[in-house]
């Protein structure tokens, strides 16, 4: 028994001297490579003893662990997974939440941005007069800017937007009635600008409260009793009450839309400066004097762009082929044969400045029908007063020639029409 003991055990392999010879040892067993010995018998009933290598009980020897195979890790459940097992109420409240959220911080924001503004940020300390160009020193006309500051009434320190810019602005324009134009604006950090631009009385109108003192823009200055000498007069206006530093408020909306109108065209074509009167006419007989010796009728304010233009080219006479400077008499630019045709006549000699009445308050409604019917009539009427021309008038000649081709010079020359197609 003892040698098969030493017959079965492996020693290392290395040479070792027995008794003078060298011997050659086995090498150790190895329970991977080598196989599983036989086990002696058992009886039926006793416990049977078996020896398994260490990989097949599931030990993993110690130079395998590089290979040994990948172990699956338990996952943990990513977000998505989580999410899904949130029900969609939950979900629908955790947005509604957000959003509260966000809007009371940012009503939280604009609160305390609104705090700081008014009690530490945004204090006036500069105040500013300029021209409407922003370009200084301002144009301020009978006023200084000491006065205008005083109308403005804003102190230093004071809050930048503690004050309404166009409160401010109403408020100046009563009370400096002389400048035109009037703007407050602010300017950040500190500064209060006012720009403004002077306002000359230009022209003169007749109302029940007296005689009123317009500018360019017809913007009342002053109403005074009496009528100024050197004023160009509006007649035919119905006027409500007037007020100095407002501009001039008319009865009826159209006659309001028909004198702006006329004011742009005449500034356009820049003979308002020559006129010494104007009246509205109803809107159906309109006319403007220039220079006191050319009365131009207008008759309604259909075309009027046209009817301007052919009469500011007839009385400047940039090209010497017109109406002179000592030429007087009744330039009638109204007629029109229909929409592409119109004539225009001139008859020399003197001529009344007839004054119209106002219209009444209620002619709003009827003011635009009682120019289509004036007009109407004044196309039915304009083959037959070309045919039969007035007295001491010539009967019309080339009625298909341009307005430049009807010179007219000296008091004593015959009436000239022609006929321009647009």
């Amino acid at each position: 028994m003892k040698e098969k003991r030493r017959k079965n055990v492996r020693r290392p392999a290395d040479t070792r001297q027995r008794g003078g010879k060298d011997e050659t040892q086995a090498p150790l067993f190895d329970q991977q490579t080598a196989p599983i010995p036989p086990q002696p018998h058992r009886r039926p009933g006793e416990m049977q003893q078996m020896v398994l290598p260490l990989g097949a009980v599931g030990m993993e020897p110690l130079d395998a662990q590089e290979n040994a195979p990948n172990r699956r890790r338990k996952k943990r459940p990513d977000e998505s997974a989580r999410r899904r097992q949130v029900s969609r109420g939950e979900m629908r409240r955790r947005r509604r939440r957000r959003r509260w959220l966000a809007f009371f911080f940012v009503l939280f924001l604009m609160a305390v941005g609104f705090i700081l503004s008014v009690t530490v940020l945004f204090k006036v300390k500069h105040i500013a007069v300029e021209n409407l160009d922003k370009t200084t020193p301002a144009n301020t006309g009978i006023y200084t800017e000491d006065a205008i500051l005083g109308a403005l009434a804003v102190p230093m320190e004071e809050n930048l937007f503690g004050f309404s810019a166009a409160q401010k602005q109403a408020e100046m324009e009563l009370q400096l009635p002389y400048l035109e134009t009037i703007k407050v604006r602010r300017r950040l950090p500190d500064t209060v600008v006012v720009q403004v631009a002077p306002a000359t009385e230009s022209w003169c109108a007749k109302t029940s409260a007296g005689w009123v003192i317009l500018s360019d823009g017809l913007k009342v200055l002053k109403v005074q009793p009496d009528q100024p000498d050197s004023l160009p007069v509006i007649t035919g206006l119905g006027v409500n009450a007037p007020t100095p530093g407002r501009y001039l408020s008319m009865t009826t909306q159209d006659q309001a839309e028909q004198i702006a109108d006329l004011m742009d065209q005449l500034y356009g074509e820049g003979i308002a400066e020559q006129c010494t009167r104007i009246d509205m006419g109803l809107g159906t007989e309109a006319y403007f004097v220039y220079e006191g010796r050319v009365k131009v009728l207008l008759g309604t304010f259909n075309n009027l762009d046209y009817k301007v233009s052919v009469a500011a080219l007839l009385l400047k006479n940039e090209s010497g082929e017109y109406l002179g400077s000592t030429d007087r008499g009744t330039l009638d630019v109204s007629s029109q044969l229909d929409e592409a045709v119109h004539r225009f006549a001139f008859s020399p000699g003197s001529f009344e400045q007839e004054e119209s009445e106002p219209p009444p308050p209620d002619a709003a409604a009827s003011g635009a029908d009682s120019a289509a019917s004036g007009s109407a009539s004044q196309s039915a009427s304009a083959p037959a007063s070309a045919a039969e021309p007035s007295s001491g008038s010539a009967p019309a000649s080339g009625s298909e020639a341009p307005a430049s081709s009807a010179p007219a010079s000296g008091p004593d020359s015959t009436s000239q029409s022609t006929s321009q197609a647009q």
